[in-house]
């Protein structure tokens, strides 16, 4: 169903013409309240962004609205030479690299990782397929931060000249340049510069303006009752015909429940599969 039919669908039921600012807010809101419900898998949405050293905080997206997880990773970019077929490479600055990070150069086998550190002088776990030059990447492993609140932080880390790995993170507040959007703080303050991976909930578009949708697509029923529950609010529909809508929109709801809480978060390798007791 996309928002033509949606529209037509709720004037249908209700036998009214709504203003379209009216219908839209009708469709908005029922948005809301389903995607507040239940967390379906559209809901989630994946960037990658970078904290810098000596830096604690984190700008959220801008469609962000809480998250599910946040990682980081080191990823520390030097120069390096090497000689082709050996086992080593000489880096400009070993900080931050570690043994086990994967490394990364146009002449560096892919799955090639730091097998010891000498000095600037690193050993690799496959030797070079060519001559070493320029730019080489060392990347270490995901490290999930704990979610924290921010006074846990402030109390854990102290001082913001005490630097380390990151271990715990929490929503700050909002941006000082736009106080629209949020956040993150991390703790301790990052002591090298790494990459992070942010896992978060957010409102996709629309159907009112995107046309179609997921929800719209795949689960009508949800969207048309709860639209229209919308809509006999704002025409003060009688009693009896708002418990009729409300009843086929908790219905509907039941069954998205079970999708996004249920067979979304399983699957049948680990939980098996859904089983009805034959009657």
């Amino acid at each position: 169903m996309n928002y033509a039919q949606l529209v037509v669908a709720v004037t249908d039921y209700c036998e009214n013409t709504f203003q379209t600012t009216d219908m839209d807010t009708f469709i908005r809101q029922a948005e809301q309240r389903i995607y507040n419900t239940v967390q379906i898998a559209n809901l989630r949405k994946n960037v990658t962004g970078s904290l810098n050293s000596g830096n604690k905080f984190l700008a959220c997206p801008s469609d962000f609205l809480s998250p599910y997880s946040l990682a980081v990773y080191p990823v520390i970019t030097t120069t390096a030479t090497g000689v082709s077929g050996a086992l080593t490479v000489v880096v400009a600055d070993a900080t931050g690299i570690a043994i086990g990070q994967s490394v990364a150069n146009a002449n560096i086998p892919d799955q090639t990782y730091v097998r010891a550190i000498s000095g600037t002088t690193v050993y690799l776990t496959k030797a070079s397929t060519g001559t070493v030059s320029g730019t080489i990447i060392f990347q270490g492993d995901f490290l999930y931060l704990l979610n924290k609140d921010v006074n846990f932080i402030r109390e854990a880390y102290p001082q913001t000249s005490g630097r380390g790995e990151p271990k715990h993170y929490g929503i700050f507040g909002p941006q000082s340049a736009d106080v629209n959007e949020l956040t993150f703080i991390v703790g301790p303050t990052p002591n090298l510069s790494y990459m992070a991976e942010l896992h978060y909930y957010y409102y996709p578009a629309s159907i009112v303006t995107a046309g179609t949708t997921w929800l719209g697509d795949n689960f009508d029923s949800a969207l048309l009752y709860g639209t229209i529950c919308e809509a006999f609010v704002y025409m003060r529909q009688e009693p009896d015909m708002m418990k009729l809508a409300q009843d086929r929109y908790t219905q509907a709801m039941a069954l998205l429940k079970n999708l996004g809480d249920g067979k979304q978060r399983a699957d049948a390798y680990r939980d098996g599969q859904v089983r009805i007791p034959v009657l």
